[in-house]
C-alpha cells in the first residue's frame, strides 16, 4: 500500500512538472508520435509480409507449381502450357489438395451495359484451401473432373452489389456470356476474401469451375499446343505430410517424363521442368524487398527522432538541475532521482504512444487505399494485437533510453552543491564529446537516409522520364467483335476497312489505325525461331496494323510497315524493335535483319520487313529493355488506335452507336484511354517519388532541429564565456573558429562516412534492389550538397542568434 501511494505521488508530481513545460511536451509528443505512426503503418506491412499467418488452408504446406521450358538456348521460366499443367493435375502424387487457376475475362450479356470482367477457372478445391468465406449460397461443386462441363458460377460480393443490386435472391439466377452459355449463380463470396495477388493482382470478381474452360477443354475445333503458354495458368497445391518441395518437383518431373514424346522436340522444346515454390514467396515476388526498405527507412527516421528527442532531455535536464539539487540535498536516492525522470519518460511515451496509434491506424487506412491492386496481402494489414504489443515495447523501451541518458548526464555528487551555487557558468552537465557524437550520428543518419531516399526516386524518375516509345495524348484504343461472325479473314478484313472509314469520318476523332496497343498492365509474350530450330527467348509482342507507327508516332527505323496482304493474312510479315534486331544479331548491323525469316505462330514462316525504335514499358523494362516484336492485326476482331481533336472526350457507347449505321450486331470487348492507362502504370513510380521526397525532407527537418537543439543547449551553457569574450574585444570570425571543433568537425565526419557508406552501396545494393534502387550521380550531388548545406546552417545558426545578443546582456541573463 505505501509502495502504491507513493508511486501516485510521484506520478502526481512527474504530471505537475510536465504541465509546467507545455513546449517540452508538445516537441516530444509530435516529434515522437509522427515518427512511431510511421513506423507502425511499415511494422504492419511487414508482419503481414513475414510474421502474420496467411488465412489459408495450411500455408506450411502450401506451393505454387509452374513450369520451365528449355529450348535450345534459353529458358522460358513461368509460363505454363494447359498440357503440363493438366497432365500434373491428374497425376501428381505428392498432394493432399491441388487446385488448377487460370484467368480471362468475360461479357456478361444480361447485365445492364454489358460488363466485362475479370474471371477466374478454378477447380473444386480453391475454396477450401483459400479459406474463402460466402455470404450468399457456396462454393460450386465438383470442378476437379475435368471431362464435364460444370457451368456453375461463384461471384464477389462487389459484383453482386454493383451489377445485381445486391439480390438477395441471386442464388439460382443465371449470367450469360457470348456464345449464349449460361451459368448459375451458386454463391457470392465475401468482400473480405482476398484471392491470390499473383493472379490479375488479386483483382477479380467471378469464378467460373476449370472443366468450363473452352480454351482447352471439351474444344473440337482447336487444341492448345505445348508451345502455348500462360503465366497465369498455375497449380496451387496443399502437399501431403512428410513431403519436401524438393520431393515434390522430382515426382512431378518424372510425371512429366512419362509424357516426353509429346513435347519433346515440339517447337523447339528440349526440357520441360516443374518449379514448386512456397505460396508466401509467390504472392510477395519482390515486394518483400520493398517493405524491407521502408522498414530501413522508418528506422532510421527514428534513430533520428531519438537523438532529437534526447537533445530536449538534456534541455529538460538543465532546467530541472535546482529541483534535483534540492530533492539530493532532502537525502533522496539516486534511484528515486532515476525513477523521478523515469515516470516523465513513461508518461510523455504514453502520450506520443496514443496519438501515434490513432495516426497509424488512419495511416494504414490511406495505404490501403493507394496500394490496393498494386502491392500484396494489403488488405491483412491492420493494428493487430502483436503489432500493439511490439509497439509498446518499443515505447518502453525508449522511455527507458531517454531516462538512462538523462540520468547519465546528471552528476549527483555536486547536485547539492550546486543548490548554494551562483557563479557564472557553473552549470555544465553536457560533454563536449557527448554533444560531437550527438550531432555526428544525426547527420551520418540523415545523410544516410536522404542518399538511398534518392536512389529509390531517381529509379521512380528514370521511369517516369524514360522515352515510351509511343504517343498517349488523346489516344484511345477500342476493340470489338460480332458473335457468331462466321466470315473469312479478308471479308473481316473489308469490313474493318468500313468500321475504319466510319469511325475517321466521326465527330471529334482526328485518326484511326488498326491494331492493338501494348498500353496495358497486361503483356503478351512470344518466342520466334530460326531455320536452324533455334528458339529465342520470350519477346513482349502486340498486334498492329500498317498505319498504327505513324499515329501512335513509333518510329521505324528501318524497312518499312506492314503490306496490306499481311493483314489480310496472305502473306506473314513481322517487325521487330532495336533492341531485338541486336539480340538476334548482336554483332550485325540491324538493317542485315530485313528479309530474314523466322517460324512464328503455327512454325509458319515470317518475313522480318522493318525495325521499329524500341517501346520501353514502364512495368517490364527491367526485364525487357525495351525488346518488342509487332504482328500483322489479322482481324479476329475489330482493333483500332483513335487519336481525338484536343479536348475531345471519347467513350465506348459513342464508338458503337457510330458503327451501329454499319453493324448494330458489334460488341463492344474493350475500351481504355492510353493517357489514363500510361498514367496508371506510373502511378507507383510517382506515388514513390512523393513518399521518399517527404521521407528525405521529414528526415533533414528531424536533423536539422536535433542539431540546432544541440548547440542551441551547449552555447546556452556557455554565453557567459562568449559574452566575456565578446566584452572584451573578441571578434565575431574568432567565435565562430571556437565552435568548428564542435560543430563542423562532427558534421563532417557523419557526412563523410556517410557518404563512403552510400558510395560502397551504390556497387552492390543495386544489383540486389534493382526493381527498386538506381545511383544517380547528379541527383545525389544535388541530394548531398542540399544536406551539408542545411546541416552548415543548422550549426551556425545558434551561434548567430546568440551574437546578436550584446555581450553584457548576456552576461546579465547568465
Amino acid at each position: 500500500m505505501a509502495s502504491f501511494i507513493k508511486t501516485r505521488s510521484q506520478l502526481r508530481l512527474a504530471w505537475a512538472s510536465l504541465i509546467s513545460a507545455p513546449g517540452f511536451v508538445s516537441a516530444v509528443v509530435a516529434t515522437l508520435a509522427l515518427t512511431l505512426a510511421t513506423l507502425f503503418v511499415v511494422l504492419s506491412l511487414v508482419n503481414s509480409y513475414f510474421l502474420k499467418p496467411l488465412d489459408v488452408f495450411d500455408e506450411s504446406r502450401m506451393v505454387v507449381v509452374e513450369q520451365r521450358t528449355t529450348f535450345q538456348d534459353n529458358d522460358a521460366p513461368g509460363f505454363q502450357s494447359y498440357q503440363s499443367i493438366v497432365h500434373w493435375f491428374k497425376h501428381n502424387l505428392s498432394f493432399d489438395h491441388v487446385v488448377m487457376i487460370n484467368a480471362d475475362e468475360m461479357v456478361f450479356k444480361n447485365i445492364a451495359g454489358e460488363p466485362k470482367e475479370n474471371i477466374l477457372y478454378v477447380s473444386g478445391d480453391y475454396f477450401k484451401v483459400l479459406n474463402t468465406p460466402f455470404i450468399l449460397g457456396q462454393a460450386f461443386s465438383g470442378g476437379e473432373t475435368l471431362e464435364e462441363i460444370n457451368d456453375s458460377v461463384v461471384i464477389s460480393e462487389q459484383f453482386w452489389r454493383k451489377h445485381l443490386k445486391s439480390d438477395p435472391e441471386v442464388v439460382g439466377k443465371s449470367l450469360q456470356t457470348l456464345g449464349s452459355i449460361s451459368y448459375t449463380i451458386s454463391g457470392v463470396v465475401s468482400e473480405d476474401f482476398s484471392p491470390p495477388f499473383m493472379i490479375k493482382t488479386g483483382l477479380v470478381d467471378v469464378w467460373l469451375p476449370t472443366s468450363s474452360d473452352r480454351r482447352y477443354f471439351h474444344n473440337k475445333e482447336w487444341q492448345s499446343p505445348w508451345t502455348n503458354t500462360f503465366k497465369n495458368l498455375k497449380l496451387i497445391g496443399v502437399l501431403k505430410a512428410g513431403v519436401t518441395q524438393i520431393q515434390a518437383e522430382q515426382d512431378l518431373k518424372v510425371q512429366i517424363d512419362s509424357i516426353k514424346a509429346q513435347w519433346l522436340n515440339n517447337g523447339g522444346i528440349s526440357d520441360v521442368n516443374p518449379m514448386v515454390t512456397g505460396y508466401r514467396d509467390v504472392e510477395l515476388g519482390n515486394n518483400d524487398q520493398l517493405s524491407l526498405m521502408m522498414l530501413a527507412g522508418a528506422l532510421g527516421l527514428l534513430l533520428i527522432a531519438v537523438l532529437n528527442v534526447s537533445t530536449l532531455f538534456f534541455s529538460r535536464a538543465l532546467a530541472q538541475h535546482k529541483t534535483l539539487a534540492l530533492q539530493a540535498v532532502l537525502g533522496a536516492k539516486r534511484s528515486t532521482l532515476f525513477n523521478a525522470i523515469l515516470l516523465q519518460a513513461l508518461l510523455l511515451m504514453a502520450m506520443s504512444f496514443s496519438v501515434a496509434l490513432f495516426a497509424s491506424a488512419w495511416g494504414i487506412k490511406l495505404f490501403k487505399m493507394l496500394a490496393q491492386g498494386r502491392l500484396p496481402l494489403v488488405n491483412s494489414l491492420s493494428l493487430d494485437f502483436n503489432l500493439v504489443l511490439v509497439a509498446m515495447l518499443i515505447c518502453i523501451v525508449l522511455a527507458y533510453l531517454f531516462a538512462g541518458i538523462t540520468a547519465k548526464l546528471v552528476n549527483y555528487q555536486a547536485l547539492s552543491g550546486q543548490l548554494q551555487s551562483s557563479g557564472k557558468g557553473s552549470v555544465s552537465q553536457v560533454s563536449g564529446r557527448t554533444v560531437r557524437v550527438l550531432i555526428g550520428a544525426q547527420v551520418f543518419v540523415a545523410t544516410l537516409l536522404v542518399s538511398f531516399s534518392i536512389m529509390v526516386v531517381s529509379k521512380s524518375l528514370d521511369t517516369m522520364s524514360r522515352h515510351l516509345g509511343s504517343n498517349t495524348e488523346n489516344l484511345y484504343f477500342v476493340q470489338l467483335f460480332q458473335e457468331g461472325d462466321e466470315a473469312t479473314l479478308p471479308e473481316r478484313f473489308e469490313k474493318n476497312l468500313q468500321y475504319q472509314s466510319v469511325l475517321q469520318n466521326s465527330k471529334g476523332i482526328k485518326q484511326v489505325a488498326m491494331g492493338q496497343s501494348p498500353i496495358t498492365a497486361r503483356q503478351n509474350a512470344n518466342t520466334i525461331t530460326d531455320l536452324e530450330g533455334k528458339s529465342t527467348i520470350f519477346f513482349p509482342s502486340q498486334w498492329v496494323g500498317s498505319d498504327y507507327f505513324a499515329l501512335v508516332g513509333t518510329e521505324i527505323i528501318a524497312g518499312r510497315t506492314f503490306s496490306q496482304q499481311a493483314l489480310r493474312g496472305e502473306v506473314d510479315e513481322l517487325m521487330v524493335s532495336v533492341s531485338v534486331a541486336k539480340w538476334l544479331q548482336p554483332d550485325a548491323d540491324i538493317s542485315e535483319l530485313l528479309g530474314k525469316t523466322y517460324l512464328g505462330f503455327d512454325d509458319k514462316p515470317y518475313e522480318i520487313v522493318g525495325i521499329t525504335e524500341d517501346f520501353n514499358h514502364p512495368k517490364y523494362f527491367t526485364k525487357d529493355q525495351g525488346r518488342h516484336i509487332w504482328w500483322p492485326a489479322r482481324p479476329y476482331s475489330a482493333t483500332f488506335v483513335i487519336e481525338v481533336e484536343p479536348g475531345f472526350k471519347l467513350d465506348g457507347e459513342t464508338v458503337l452507336a457510330n458503327l451501329s449505321t454499319v453493324n448494330s450486331h458489334l460488341t463492344l470487348w474493350q475500351f481504355s484511354d492510353l493517357e489514363q492507362e500510361y498514367d496508371g502504370l506510373l502511378y507507383m513510380s510517382r506515388l514513390t517519388v512523393v513518399l521518399c521526397s517527404a521521407l528525405a525532407l521529414f528526415t533533414l527537418l528531424l536533423a536539422a532541429i536535433g542539431v540546432f537543439g544541440v548547440l542551441s543547449y551547449n552555447l546556452g551553457l556557455r554565453r557567459y564565456e562568449f559574452g566575456i569574450r565578446m566584452a572584451l574585444g573578441a571578434k565575431k570570425a574568432r567565435l565562430f573558429k571556437l565552435i568548428n571543433k564542435e560543430a563542423l568537425l562532427p558534421v563532417s565526419i557523419g557526412f563523410c562516412l556517410a557518404v563512403s557508406i552510400t558510395l560502397l552501396s551504390s556497387a552492390l545494393l543495386p544489383t540486389l534492389f534493382t526493381d527498386w534502387l538506381l545511383f544517380d550521380a547528379i541527383l545525389q550531388i544535388v541530394a548531398l550538397l542540399f544536406t551539408a548545406l542545411v546541416a552548415i546552417i543548422a550549426c551556425f545558426r545558434p551561434l548567430y542568434i546568440l551574437l546578436k545578443t550584446k555581450p553584457m546582456a548576456a552576461l546579465r541573463n547568465e
